[in-house]
């Protein structure tokens, strides 16, 4: 069989994870995640973006790069902060924040791909199998409409508020849509946009499970599969991939197949909520991974959590021992965009 392919664009920050009183680093980002647990699971996985030029970009890139995904598409503008998310864990719950708990600094944000670098990235990787985003933005759309044109299936994942035109037309292209119950991203049932024939719309309910429904057809609910809680932040990229992996094939999304891929996607989420860090579960073998989540389906929950080494660190040299901002820095460069 074929690689499969897969482009994937929107939020990438570095994820910046406490726990047990260590602090990691890692790639993270709903797009960045996806990007990597695909290549995790064997995909030819190339991310889109734009990281900093700073010492925090060269760990994000270095670590893509690790677990295998193509950063031939993340762009490193001159002066760029890299952007960076606090991710806390904490008595099986974590917490995100965008302000540095040590040097108390505001952190980065990120900053969209632009139209230039969408158009050479659909250039360079004209037609994958599928294409991901998380963001409704001019490149993020323009690379969605094109590669819908070119056959790619499209499966977008909105996690925060958006131009509602920009939100219509990423709804209309995409072949899957979704998205939590949280009504923070909002207006997605105000759009007036009507599942099409054969779309694919999931709605995310946490520890409630999932529903799913393909055009006008009746939603299902699926249970979530329990499983002992060290951190659930990534665990919905689990889902994700894992839906992408069983049902798209030979480049076409199989709709007898929506069902199996969910369900093994939440064995994959049940599995990532034992491990710190979105993609901490990646501390194990893929084949191992995948025997693990054929258990979880089998016995309905995880009954015995897998041991994790611990994350690799890296010395701060001049910067916050946590976030890694330099402590001498011109703030026009770590100004939000």
């Amino acid at each position: 069989m074929r690689i499969r392919s897969v482009v994937s664009a929107g939020y990438m920050p570095l994820d910046v994870i406490g726990y047990q009183g260590a602090i990691a680093y890692q790639a993270g980002g709903t797009a960045a995640n996806v990007a990597a647990i695909l290549a995790f699971l064997g995909w030819d996985a190339a991310l889109a973006g734009q990281t900093g030029d700073d010492r925090a970009g060269q760990i994000f890139i270095d670590d893509l790069q690790a677990a295998g995904v193509n950063t031939s598409q993340i762009y490193q503008p001159v002066g760029m902060a890299t952007p960076r998310l606090i991710h806390q864990i904490h008595s099986g719950e974590h917490s995100y924040a965008y302000s540095c708990p040590k040097c108390e600094r505001r952190l980065p944000r990120s900053r969209p791909l632009t139209l230039g670098q969408a158009s050479l990235c659909f250039e360079s990787i004209p037609a994958p199998d599928v294409y991901f985003f998380d963001r409704a933005n001019a490149a993020t759309l323009f690379l969605a409409e094109c590669y819908a044109d070119a056959g790619s299936v499209i499966v977008f994942e909105p996690s925060v508020p958006a131009n509602a035109e920009l939100l219509r037309r990423a709804v209309v292209v995409a072949h899957v849509v979704k998205h939590s119950d949280d009504r923070s991203i909002g207006g997605l049932d105000d759009l007036g946009v009507e599942p099409q024939e054969g779309q694919i719309r999931i709605v995310t309910h946490g520890v409630g499970g999932l529903e799913v429904r393909s055009g006008g057809e009746a939603p299902k609910r699926f249970p979530a599969l329990a499983a002992p809680q060290v951190d659930s932040g990534g665990a919905g990229d689990w889902t994700t991939a894992g839906l992408i992996t069983i049902a798209v094939r030979s480049g076409r999304l199989d709709s007898e197949a929506i069902d199996s891929g969910l369900r093994f996607g939440q064995a994959l989420a049940a599995l990532s909520c034992t491990a710190p860090g979105a993609r901490g579960l990646m501390g194990l073998t893929r084949r191992t991974v995948t025997r693990r989540a054929r258990d979880v389906l089998a016995q309905g929950s995880v009954l015995k959590k897998p041991r994790f080494a611990r994350p690799t660190q890296h010395s701060a040299r001049g910067a916050c021992s946590t976030c890694l901002m330099p402590y001498a820095v011109d703030s026009a460069k770590v100004k939000a965009a």
